[in-house]
């Protein structure tokens, strides 16, 4: 696992607190930076750099996987071996509240998800389905993480 310590350099007109990680880390690798265009995790990466790395950005209770995309998978290990067979990213970058990102490989994120990610029901009105959430952040992830970083 790579960590690197971001500062909150992301335009101040990125309201979203996940946008704005996802920004300050694609501008930390001198990437071009777009609004969340809600690209499916198989189509494409969150961020693409030339040297080959597609990274998936997630940010506290992040959702990995709606409903729908979890194509019927009712527990955690399904859909997770769903999302590491048919996603777009090698790598995974977690950004904290305090701008540190831990940039994982699949493996590690496979580690990571199994830990702090959960299935839970959308709403209603969202159809209902089961999807994978993460946990907020708490001490607990974050001294996981770096303790792997080290």
């Amino acid at each position: 696992m790579t960590i690197y310590r971001l500062t909150d350099n992301a335009p101040v007109n990125v309201r979203n607190n996940g946008d704005r990680r996802e920004c300050a880390l694609a501008l930390h690798f001198g990437a071009r930076w777009t609004r969340h265009d809600s690209r499916p995790y198989y189509a494409g990466s969150d961020i693409e750099l030339d040297n080959g790395m597609n990274i998936s950005v997630k940010a506290s209770h992040f959702t990995l996987m709606d409903g729908k995309l979890c194509e019927g998978r009712d527990n955690l290990e399904d859909a997770l071996n769903l999302y590491m067979e048919r996603t777009h990213s090698n790598y995974v970058a977690y950004v904290s509240s305090d701008f540190t990102a831990y940039i994982m490989n699949l493996d590690e994120f496979g580690k990571f998800a199994r830990l702090f990610c959960t299935m839970e029901r959308e709403s209603q009105k969202n159809g209902g389905l089961l999807k994978v959430r993460c946990r907020r952040e708490s001490s607990k992830m974050l001294q996981w993480l770096e303790e792997r970083a080290a």
